[in-house]
Protein backbone atom coordinates (compact mmCIF):
# COMPACT_ATOMS: atom_id res chain seq x y z
CA UNK A 1 0.00 0.00 0.00
CA UNK A 2 1.39 3.42 -0.88
CA UNK A 3 1.87 5.83 1.97
CA UNK A 4 -0.70 8.26 0.62
CA UNK A 5 -3.19 5.35 0.56
CA UNK A 6 -2.56 4.88 4.28
CA UNK A 7 -3.24 8.57 4.93
CA UNK A 8 -6.34 8.46 2.71
CA UNK A 9 -7.60 5.42 4.64
CA UNK A 10 -7.32 7.38 7.87
CA UNK A 11 -9.19 10.36 6.36
CA UNK A 12 -12.00 8.02 5.26
CA UNK A 13 -12.43 6.54 8.74
CA UNK A 14 -11.69 9.53 11.01
CA UNK A 15 -15.09 10.96 12.00
CA UNK A 16 -14.15 14.69 11.91
CA UNK A 17 -13.29 14.23 8.21
CA UNK A 18 -14.90 11.14 6.65
CA UNK A 19 -13.35 11.84 3.26
CA UNK A 20 -15.61 10.78 0.41
CA UNK A 21 -15.39 12.29 -3.04
CA UNK A 22 -18.55 10.49 -4.15
CA UNK A 23 -20.54 11.96 -1.25
CA UNK A 24 -19.22 15.48 -1.89
CA UNK A 25 -17.07 15.54 1.26
CA UNK A 26 -13.54 15.73 -0.08
CA UNK A 27 -11.07 16.00 2.80
CA UNK A 28 -7.90 14.42 1.34
CA UNK A 29 -5.84 16.16 -1.33
CA UNK A 30 -2.57 15.32 -3.10
CA UNK A 31 -0.26 18.00 -4.46
CA UNK A 32 3.07 17.86 -6.28
CA UNK A 33 5.15 19.98 -3.92
CA UNK A 34 5.14 22.41 -1.02
CA UNK A 35 4.38 25.20 -3.48
CA UNK A 36 1.28 23.28 -4.51
CA UNK A 37 0.12 23.23 -0.90
CA UNK A 38 -0.34 27.01 -0.97
CA UNK A 39 -2.07 26.90 -4.36
CA UNK A 40 -4.39 24.16 -3.18
CA UNK A 41 -5.48 26.24 -0.19
CA UNK A 42 -6.97 28.77 -2.63
CA UNK A 43 -9.51 26.23 -3.87
CA UNK A 44 -10.64 24.41 -0.72
CA UNK A 45 -14.03 25.55 0.50
CA UNK A 46 -14.24 26.54 4.19
CA UNK A 47 -16.83 23.81 4.84
CA UNK A 48 -14.10 21.20 4.23
CA UNK A 49 -12.20 22.16 7.37
CA UNK A 50 -10.44 20.11 8.72
CA UNK A 51 -8.72 18.33 5.85
CA UNK A 52 -5.39 16.76 4.91
CA UNK A 53 -3.02 17.71 2.09
CA UNK A 54 -0.09 15.49 1.21
CA UNK A 55 2.81 15.99 -1.15
CA UNK A 56 3.19 13.26 -3.76
CA UNK A 57 6.82 14.09 -4.52
CA UNK A 58 9.36 11.30 -4.05
CA UNK A 59 12.21 12.29 -1.74
CA UNK A 60 14.38 10.36 0.64
CA UNK A 61 17.68 8.57 0.96
CA UNK A 62 19.23 5.50 2.48
CA UNK A 63 21.01 2.76 0.63
CA UNK A 64 20.25 1.06 -2.67
CA UNK A 65 19.05 -2.02 -0.79
CA UNK A 66 16.99 -0.13 1.84
CA UNK A 67 15.64 3.16 0.51
CA UNK A 68 13.84 5.40 2.98
CA UNK A 69 11.27 7.85 1.64
CA UNK A 70 10.16 11.07 3.28
CA UNK A 71 6.46 11.93 3.62
CA UNK A 72 5.22 15.45 4.48
CA UNK A 73 1.58 15.64 5.54
CA UNK A 74 -0.33 18.88 6.18
CA UNK A 75 -3.33 19.00 8.51
CA UNK A 76 -5.41 22.00 7.42
CA UNK A 77 -7.91 23.96 9.50
CA UNK A 78 -9.59 27.21 8.53
CA UNK A 79 -9.70 29.99 11.12
CA UNK A 80 -13.17 31.32 11.91
CA UNK A 81 -11.95 34.94 11.65
CA UNK A 82 -8.78 35.82 9.76
CA UNK A 83 -8.34 39.15 11.57
CA UNK A 84 -8.44 37.60 15.06
CA UNK A 85 -5.17 36.27 16.47
CA UNK A 86 -7.03 34.01 18.89
CA UNK A 87 -8.85 32.34 15.98
CA UNK A 88 -5.53 31.75 14.22
CA UNK A 89 -4.08 30.17 17.37
CA UNK A 90 -7.19 27.99 17.74
CA UNK A 91 -6.91 26.84 14.11
CA UNK A 92 -3.25 25.85 14.61
CA UNK A 93 -4.10 24.04 17.84
CA UNK A 94 -6.92 22.16 16.13
CA UNK A 95 -4.62 21.22 13.23
CA UNK A 96 -2.07 19.87 15.73
CA UNK A 97 -4.87 17.94 17.46
CA UNK A 98 -5.82 16.19 14.19
CA UNK A 99 -2.14 15.46 13.48
CA UNK A 100 -1.89 13.80 16.90
CA UNK A 101 -4.99 11.72 16.19
CA UNK A 102 -3.39 10.52 12.95
CA UNK A 103 -0.15 9.66 14.75
CA UNK A 104 -2.05 7.72 17.45
CA UNK A 105 -3.95 5.75 14.78
CA UNK A 106 -0.74 5.10 12.85
CA UNK A 107 1.09 3.92 15.98
CA UNK A 108 -1.79 1.60 16.87
CA UNK A 109 -1.73 0.01 13.39
CA UNK A 110 2.08 -0.20 13.50
CA UNK A 111 2.13 -1.86 16.93
CA UNK A 112 -0.51 -4.42 15.96
CA UNK A 113 1.47 -5.49 12.88
CA UNK A 114 4.74 -5.56 14.83
CA UNK A 115 3.12 -7.65 17.60
CA UNK A 116 1.85 -10.14 15.02
CA UNK A 117 5.30 -10.19 13.32
CA UNK A 118 3.84 -8.98 10.05
CA UNK A 119 6.17 -7.08 7.73
CA UNK A 120 3.28 -5.01 6.47
CA UNK A 121 2.64 -1.48 5.34
CA UNK A 122 2.43 -0.09 8.86
CA UNK A 123 5.27 -2.14 10.37
CA UNK A 124 7.75 -0.66 7.85
CA UNK A 125 7.23 2.79 9.33
CA UNK A 126 10.02 3.30 11.84
CA UNK A 127 8.03 5.07 14.54
CA UNK A 128 10.53 4.21 17.29
CA UNK A 129 13.38 6.10 15.65
CA UNK A 130 11.38 8.58 13.61
CA UNK A 131 12.15 12.23 14.07
CA UNK A 132 9.06 14.30 13.48
CA UNK A 133 9.51 17.62 11.78
CA UNK A 134 6.51 19.58 13.06
CA UNK A 135 5.80 23.04 11.69
CA UNK A 136 2.94 25.46 11.90
CA UNK A 137 2.23 26.99 8.49
CA UNK A 138 0.03 29.91 7.61
CA UNK A 139 -1.90 31.85 7.07
CA UNK A 140 -2.07 30.33 3.62
CA UNK A 141 -5.06 31.55 1.61
CA UNK A 142 -8.42 32.67 2.95
CA UNK A 143 -7.65 31.91 6.60
CA UNK A 144 -6.26 28.39 6.20
CA UNK A 145 -3.58 27.24 8.65
CA UNK A 146 -1.75 23.95 8.68
CA UNK A 147 0.47 21.83 10.84
CA UNK A 148 2.96 19.80 8.83
CA UNK A 149 4.42 16.56 10.09
CA UNK A 150 7.06 14.70 8.20
CA UNK A 151 8.54 11.27 8.76
CA UNK A 152 10.14 8.37 6.95
CA UNK A 153 9.26 4.85 5.86
CA UNK A 154 11.51 2.12 4.55
CA UNK A 155 10.18 1.15 1.14
CA UNK A 156 10.62 -2.27 -0.47
CA UNK A 157 12.90 -2.30 -3.47
CA UNK A 158 12.99 -5.15 -5.95
CA UNK A 159 16.41 -5.30 -7.59
CA UNK A 160 15.67 -8.40 -9.65
CA UNK A 161 15.89 -7.92 -13.41
CA UNK A 162 12.64 -8.60 -15.27
CA UNK A 163 13.92 -10.09 -18.53
CA UNK A 164 10.56 -9.34 -20.21
CA UNK A 165 11.38 -5.63 -20.12
CA UNK A 166 14.50 -5.98 -22.28
CA UNK A 167 15.37 -6.89 -25.82
CA UNK A 168 17.50 -10.03 -25.92
CA UNK A 169 21.16 -9.20 -26.45
CA UNK A 170 22.82 -10.80 -29.46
Amino acid sequence: MTFHSIVRQWCRTYKPMLDSVTNGNRRFYLTDSQGGVVELAKGIEPKFSPCVVMESSVEGGGSITRPVLNYPIYFFVRARDMADGDCAAEAKAEAWYHAQQFLAWLKDKHDKEAYENIDGDFARIDLDNAILDIQSIGPLQDGWYAVMIQFERTEPLNLCVDENLYVAEE
